[in-house]
């Protein structure tokens, strides 16, 4: 949920973002002027408190620490100088990477930011963050649980009170041999599980399904025990006697944070596989929070490079170029007698527009700019024939990169991986093709708009008029939309409609029974609602067309 509520006030942010960079670069050339520093202040502020309203806690606490960091260059605290500078620009620069990345992935990984978050602390003189320190897993997140019989208090607390003096033998048994904690955590894995029975879906049942999974870890050697866990599972025998105490009441308090994220963390480095550990592991996201040093080596390279503004610069001049070579290609294959030496120009230009790829960071996308770039140069020299083939093939290609450009200008860095891993992107899978799909879907339901009224004079008069003579290429429109769309299925059936519309009002002149228009104007209206599936709307398209096809039979039906 809170991702998709930055995805509101993100613009804004990068904007606010976007000014405190640029107040902070005119700082830097005069640094006599303190204004600048203390506007970036007062933008710092308002996005910290829309980050921390959101809940995004990494992404607030790098804000905070840059806006600290201002306040004590302010002071005279620390040095004015290159080093600060390029430290509170790169935070600058990463953080609408990061957010970027929380958008696009929905997932956070804290770690990833903690070089730079400690790189404004020493600039502060302050200590450095430890792992620990950036670990706020999501605890209101649901869990699988058992649903709980409705037991009355006094059953209730006697028999949690059983299950208190069980758990209290397995402590006793584990603290006093941490060593070799199969007896003591085999007793603790039983409680817990039982406690999960009785409490069901009670606040506190996170507790007890976390720490069976740390249990099952224990058993299976994927956790080491030391002092730390051991009082955790002491604080975990209050909780239980909580519910001795005050019953179901107990039970409607909220989950004690504190104790659910100390166990998450241990739970976050448990080795093993067991079932349990890794299904808390993955509902409560704990991967994120401790991922392998490759996947943050990746992410911080993400964070680091060009956020999506520039990127959006660099990529509308490439699209500028690849408009230039369509166009060339384009007057080249209409030529009635073409020369090879027209198509020279591309060559150098290709292999520009080559090296800007790489420098996007899109790898295949630049190995195969040159391949076409290369092919261009074979035709010119006679290597390769000049005809419709190769020049589609070429134009394929081009199309292919172009595609991948589209996608990177909307995530960013964070597209990169994904088009070197499948490299031949498809326009449909591109932004634009959504955009030029909601315009089509638009104009089509228009044209299906304009075919009522017709039809309903030609039903009240039986008089043929001009616009009804329209209506089998307005539905013809539609079905063209409909099939370049790959949407063939509905296509056929729009044709069959039209075939019908055709036939007995433009072509017979004659009004349907009152069966076949009822039929009739449930297709038309199946057909706008198909429409509307395009566009986004939550129905289910199969069903729609099926019901299109029901109709369809009764009206061709003798």
């Amino acid at each position: 949920m809170k991702y998709s509520a930055l995805r509101w006030v993100k613009a804004t942010i990068d904007e606010s973002l976007k000014q405190t960079r640029q107040t902070l670069e005119q700082f830097v050339e005069n640094q006599t002027d303190t204004a600048p520093l203390q506007q970036c202040v007062v933008w710092l502020h308002e996005i910290r408190g829309v980050l921390s309203m959101l809940e995004l806690q990494t992404a607030s606490s790098l804000v905070q620490n840059v806006e600290q960091t201002i306040k004590t260059l302010l002071s005279g605290k620390i040095d004015s100088n290159e080093t600060t500078y390029d430290v509170l620009m790169r935070a600058l620069i990463q953080l609408p990477n990061y957010l970027d990345h929380l958008l696009i992935v929905q997932r956070d990984m804290p770690l990833a930011l903690l070089p730079l978050l400690n790189e404004l602390r020493a600039l502060r003189k302050q200590a450095a963050l430890p792992a620990n320190s950036l670990f706020a897993p999501d605890v209101s997140v649901a869990i699988p649980h058992v649903k709980a019989p409705k037991m009355p208090d006094d059953k209730l607390k006697e028999y949690v009170n059983k299950l208190r003096a069980a758990y209290q033998k397995g402590y006793v048994a584990l603290a006093k041999n941490p060593a070799s904690p199969d007896e003591g955590a085999k007793f603790l894995y039983g409680v817990m599980q039982k406690l999960q029975q009785v409490t069901g879906s009670a606040p506190v049942t996170k507790v007890w399904w976390v720490t069976e999974g740390i249990l099952e870890a224990t058993l299976q050697k994927g956790i080491e025990l030391n002092n730390n866990l051991i009082g955790l599972l002491k604080q975990i025998d209050a909780l239980i006697k909580q519910i001795v105490d005050h019953g179901n009441l107990a039970l409607r308090q909220p989950v004690p944070k504190v104790i659910l994220t100390n166990l998450l963390y241990f739970a976050a480095h448990a080795r093993s596989k067991g079932k349990v550990i890794h299904s808390v592991k993955e509902v409560f996201k704990l991967s994120d929070f401790f991922p392998n040093e490759a996947a943050l080596q990746n992410a911080r390279l993400m964070f680091s490079g060009p956020d999506i503004e520039l990127m959006k610069t660099v990529i509308t001049l490439l699209k500028d170029e690849f408009a230039r070579v369509e166009e060339t290609l384009d007057i080249f294959n209409r030529a009635d007698n073409p020369s090879v030496a027209e198509l020279e120009p591309l060559i150098i230009l290709l292999k520009d527009m080559a090296n800007t790829l790489g420098l996007l960071g899109l790898t295949v996308q630049h190995k195969s700019m040159l391949q076409q770039a290369k092919m261009i140069e074979e035709v010119t020299q006679n290597k390769r024939p000049s005809d419709l083939n190769s020049l589609l093939n070429i134009a394929n290609a081009l199309l292919k990169i172009s595609a991948a450009l589209d996608i990177l200008g909307v995530q960013g860095v964070h597209a990169r991986q994904r088009l070197q891993q499948s490299p031949n992107t498809e326009f449909s899978e591109t932004p634009q093709f959504g955009i030029i799909l909601g315009v089509g879907v638009n104009e089509a339901k228009t044209e299906l708009a304009q075919v009522i009224q017709p039809l309903v004079t030609f039903i009240d008069t039986g008089q043929p008029d001009e616009e009804l003579l329209e209506v089998p290429n307005r539905l013809k429109q539609v079905e063209g939309f409909l099939f370049i769309a790959a949407h063939a299925r509905a296509a056929k059936l729009m044709a069959k409609c039209n075939q019908y519309i055709d036939k007995i009002f433009v072509k017979d002149k004659v009004v349907p029974p009152e069966n076949k228009l009822k039929a009739l104007a449930d297709t038309l209206i199946g057909l706008e609602l198909y429409l509307d599936t395009l566009a986004g709307n939550p129905m289910d398209a199969d069903d729609i067309l099926d019901s299109i096809e029901q109709r369809l039979r009764i009206l061709f039906a003798q």
